[in-house]
């Protein structure tokens, strides 16, 4: 009966990546054909890949602005595509704006099956006026925090809350047992890594030049990333290890003692596993000038936001330099109340980001109802 089924996904950030390969794993059973845009993982199960998520690289206002005509080509080819295959279902996995206009398009053009979106846009942060405009053009909205539900279902959008991906990590042990490993975690893109890259070599130094030797640094990464990051590192002196092995990446967080993580999803994964950190982050200057008149919540990491104080020590953007970046660090690495305290004020507010089910269990539940529904 699903063999002639057809799933159009479009992801095109590295944190929806990883939702769409759990989603598409739980898929598989049903013979659907999936197609549209992924990453690398993904790929495996998708039978047409019309686009790859490294192409798109843009970060904030500023660089989106100088990428607006490419998206909108695509945009277009894509909507052509869903048109003239007419999918069965159309599921959009982060990236709100982009999404967004590309629901848009299709449904203007007559596009008459749902489209769902997955990751909610933070619209209790900024620009609270999407919530109305999503409603228009989706059928439905998967939330990954409760509280993100209201804002959708005043304006007549059916929600349905999953939970957010670090549900399925498995949590972490957190004590102060000799832990021999410092996690750097410079982001995802590699225009990220260009951005934060040398303040974590600022951490290295500091590390170096007080001879601190009974650490070595850790650095999970993707595929994409390992030959640029074992190049930025072959002059270190201290002990690097750089992997793309989630396997083996597993392994190594148990050793982890501190972390210094780039802002966003890798700070909660971070978290679930119980590992002291400090959030990192710099936007370009003009985004940030932007958002500062836009956005009205005080922090960056959604623990912080729910407990309305700074649990997890953030160091972005105008704040961000070597002196409070080491000040931050050395905090972190020498005192032991600082990092207890963080962790138990972590295990207060990580329910309230977390679902008691796998959340790709119930997107799978959820897709299959959706797409048997369909004529």
């Amino acid at each position: 009966m699903n063999k002639n089924k057809k799933i159009f996904i479009c992801c095109t950030e590295q944190s929806g990546e990883n939702i769409v390969f759990n989603i598409c794993k739980k898929l598989t059973k049903y013979n659907y054909q999936i197609d549209g845009v992924c990453g690398k993982s993904s790929e495996k199960y998708f039978t047409n890949k019309y686009y790859d998520i490294s192409l798109f690289k843009s970060l904030g206002l500023v660089e989106i602005l100088f990428s607006i005509p490419n998206y909108i080509r695509i945009i277009n080819e894509l909507s052509n595509k869903i048109l003239a295959n007419n999918y069965d279902l159309v599921i959009c996995v982060d990236s709100p704006d982009f999404n967004y206009q590309l629901a848009k398009k299709i449904k203007n053009n007559n596009f008459k099956k749902k489209i769902i979106q997955i990751v909610a846009p933070t619209v209790w942060a900024w620009r609270s006026g999407r919530a109305k405009k999503f409603s228009r053009v989706f059928n439905e909205i998967f939330t990954l925090f409760k509280f993100e539900r209201k804002f959708f279902e005043n304006q007549g959008l059916k929600s349905t809350f999953i939970g957010h991906p670090i549900s399925i990590i498995n949590e972490g042990l957190y004590n102060n047992k000799e832990k021999n490993l410092i996690a750097f975690l410079p982001g995802s893109r590699d225009n990220e890594i260009n951005k934060l890259f040398p303040y974590l070599e600022y951490v290295y130094e500091y590390l170096l030049s007080n001879n601190i030797k009974d650490y070595q640094i850790f650095i999970p990464t993707l595929p994409h990333l390992i030959d640029k990051l074992t190049n930025l590192t072959k002059n270190w002196k201290i002990k690097t290890i750089i992997s793309d092995n989630n396997e083996n990446n597993e392994k190594l967080y148990k050793d982890v003692f501190i972390s210094v993580t780039c802002s966003g999803t890798a700070s909660l994964e971070i978290a679930k596993r119980m590992i002291p950190q400090i959030v990192f982050y710099k936007l370009n200057f003009l985004t940030y000038l932007i958002f500062s008149f836009l956005v009205n919540v005080r922090f960056a990491n959604i623990l912080n936001i729910l407990s309305n104080k700074m649990i997890i020590k953030e160091v972005v953007n105008r704040n961000l330099n070597k002196k409070n970046l080491l000040e931050a660090f050395d905090i972190l690495l020498n005192d032991q109340n600082f990092r207890d305290n963080q962790i138990l004020e972590i295990q207060k507010f990580l329910p309230e980001i977390q679902s008691k089910t796998n959340p790709y269990d119930i997107c799978e539940k959820r897709i299959t109802e959706i797409i048997s529904t369909t004529t």
